[in-house]
């Protein structure tokens, strides 16, 4: 089992679909585990996790957050030559929205 935590998140990917997702680049399920762990129930299907397309990094999206970590760390960390894989959050805004308008700008000659 490879366990993600981040913040308050406990999510983990089965040992059976960490292979999965290396060696095939298939898509994954994403369990949260926080049932599990409080001995409140059975693991939530969260989200899920893959490879990106240029094949450094493993992408993961939770709950409508998407992470991003680097393919190489988590392949040491289930080798056991890491303790754990560096994860970021992704923040995506689209340029509209950030500008506030979908118009181009106008610039003085």
């Amino acid at each position: 089992m490879l366990r993600i935590d981040v913040k308050i998140l406990q999510a983990a990917i089965a040992r059976s679909d960490v292979s999965r997702l290396v060696e095939d680049r298939s898509r994954v399920t994403v369990w949260d585990m926080a049932p599990v762990w409080n001995n409140t129930g059975e693991p939530v299907e969260a989200g899920q996790a893959w490879i990106n397309g240029s094949g450094r990094a493993v992408m993961y999206q939770i709950k409508d957050r998407r992470y991003i970590s680097p393919l190489s760390h988590m392949r040491a960390t289930v080798a056991g030559s890491r303790k754990f894989a560096n994860i970021s959050t992704i923040e995506w805004i689209p340029a509209a929205i950030a500008t506030g308008s979908t118009a181009p700008q106008e610039v003085p000659a």
